[in-house]
């Protein structure tokens, strides 16, 4: 019984190579022992498990096969749309997949929903015509799944990884980086390390010297889509020009995200810590802040500020009730603040945020304020949204050809996303409390296709910082996102004396 088991489970693992051999990038099968042999204690635990809990062993082992095949097309689907592979974080997003379909179900494509429902019909149709075991010795079939288990730690441990996740699938393979990502990832260390980078992090010291209000605006998909080509209006952010023109500081954002994984971005700018700091945590770092830390929020709070997000979608998506609680942001309004507001597309509009910052800061209170919003219009998929004849000319001269339609899409948000900035900066203009609002891009958007069909593949946002006080020459600098809050506090505190009192706040004066 026992060779047949060990056969099985063996040809399991080598089989398992074949669906692995679809995920891109490819990987070289000229790999390491140790990547080999995490692959066959991985395959070899998860046949073990199902086995104990089914006691069929042919079922066991096409199960395994087909976890393998499963990952490896959810990977690839990510991949094209996002040019990441899948990793262990994204299991945690599966519960959002229900919560929020449209926002992942529309990147799968045809074939591998297809082949979901395929394997899952022979995943049915195996248990069923499978028999198990006459006699299923459990004690000694987890004594094994332990030893593979504790292999796998052993293994993923000694793995030479860089933690760029297509350069260690091509060198060790997509299964073997995977396991090893979730087995080194969901150790006590990860959230550990994150922690300790933020104890010693740019906001760990200090506070404000002054009292302006702050409004920090992530703005989402946005960045000067005029660098991909010409033939896009010049006009269509006007009034990011004019903000740009009258900043302290402008420029390119260099960001840890391209197309989505709208937090990492997020957190570098809200922390200041470099993504190589956080080891694991990178890929998801709200998953791991577990206890309050400092943050560019924090910073504020030091200073007497009130700290306050604003994001018209749902608190919970990627935990960021969670996570800004322990960022130290005391409120967050979220969708349910927008029940009445408009929207653009299926998404409340980037105008209904502005008119909520706006009357934010018209609230009477007795402390400065420090907003981080967050806005929602732009977020993909953009393919789904309805795109008229016709409509493409107001924005670039490229166009009704189907190839252009998911840019029109992109540039009416782009255009709304400036009217929202006009309203805000006519707004802060006529304020006699001084502010300071800083915008950027948390990535560019996930239109790989359209970037192809112009020969070029953007990386970067853009970001400006502007206040209502001093006088000072615009200069434009690159950052990198964990920069740009030091930045902030630099234009913060290098402005005139404020017209209003230091710590002075009365809520008369807010009009």
């Amino acid at each position: 019984m026992e060779t047949t088991l060990a056969l099985s489970f063996a040809a399991a693992a080598g089989l398992a190579l074949l669906p692995e051999a679809i995920a891109v990038p490819r990987a070289s099968l000229r790999r390491s022992p140790i990547a080999y042999a995490l692959h066959v204690a991985a395959i070899v635990f998860v046949c073990l498990c199902l086995l104990l809990v089914t006691g069929r062993v042919r079922f066991s082992v096409f199960v395994a096969i087909a976890l393998v095949a499963l990952l490896a097309g959810v990977s690839n689907a990510k991949y094209a749309s996002l040019r990441e592979p899948f990793v262990f974080t994204d299991l945690s997003l599966f519960s959002q997949l229900f919560a929020h379909p449209r926002l992942y179900l529309p990147f799968l494509s045809a074939g591998t929903v297809a082949a979901i429902v395929v394997g899952i019909a022979g995943v049915i149709g195996g248990f069923i015509a499978d028999t198990p075991m006459a006699s299923r010795p459990f004690g000694a079939i987890a004594i094994a799944a332990a030893v593979c288990l504790a292999t796998a730690y052993l293994l993923a441990a000694r793995l030479p990884l860089t933690l760029n996740p297509s350069d260690d699938q091509k060198r060790h393979g997509f299964f073997a980086v995977f396991i090893a990502y979730l087995l080194n990832g969901m150790k006590p260390a990860t959230p550990r390390r994150l922690h300790d980078a933020l104890a010693t992090g740019p906001f760990a010291n200090g506070a404000p010297q002054s009292t302006p209000d702050m409004i920090l605006i992530q703005s989402e998909s946005f960045f000067d889509a005029r660098r991909l080509t010409e033939s896009i209006d010049p006009a269509i952010l006007n009034h990011f020009d004019t903000a740009r023109r009258e900043s302290v500081q402008h420029g390119e954002l260099a960001v840890p995200a391209w197309g989505a994984n709208t937090m990492r971005t997020e957190f570098a700018v809200l922390t200041g810590i470099d993504q190589t700091q956080l080891g694991y945590a990178r890929f998801y770092p709200y998953a791991f802040v577990r206890r309050a830390c400092v943050s560019l929020a924090s910073w504020f709070k030091q200073g007497g500020y009130q700290t306050k997000a604003i994001h018209p979608y749902y608190a919970d998506f990627f935990g960021r009730e969670r996570a800004f609680k322990h960022l130290q942001i005391d409120r967050f309004l979220d969708i349910k603040s927008f029940a009445d507001a408009q929207r653009a597309g299926p998404y409340i509009a980037d105008m209904a945020v502005a008119e909520s910052i706006i009357q934010a800061l018209e609230e009477p209170r007795d402390k400065p304020t420090f907003i981080f919003a967050m806005t929602m219009e732009n977020h993909g998929p953009l393919h789904l949204e309805p795109v008229q004849a016709g409509e493409g000319a107001a924005f670039h001269t490229l166009g009704d050809d189907a190839r252009w339609r998911d840019l029109t899409a992109y540039l009416r948000h782009l255009a709304n996303a400036d009217a929202m900035l006009g309203r805000l900066l006519s707004a802060l203009r006529a304020r006699r409390r001084d502010t300071v609002l800083c915008f950027y891009g948390d990535h560019v958007p996930a239109l790989p296709h359209v970037f192809r069909e112009l020969g070029c593949e953007p990386a970067r946002s853009d970001y400006f910082i502007w206040r209502n006080y001093g006088d000072a020459p615009a200069t434009n600098e690159a950052l990198r996102a964990e920069q740009l809050g030091l930045a902030l506090i630099r234009a913060l505190e290098s402005g005139l004396p404020s017209r209003a009192p230091a710590r002075t706040l009365h809520p008369t004066t807010e009009r």
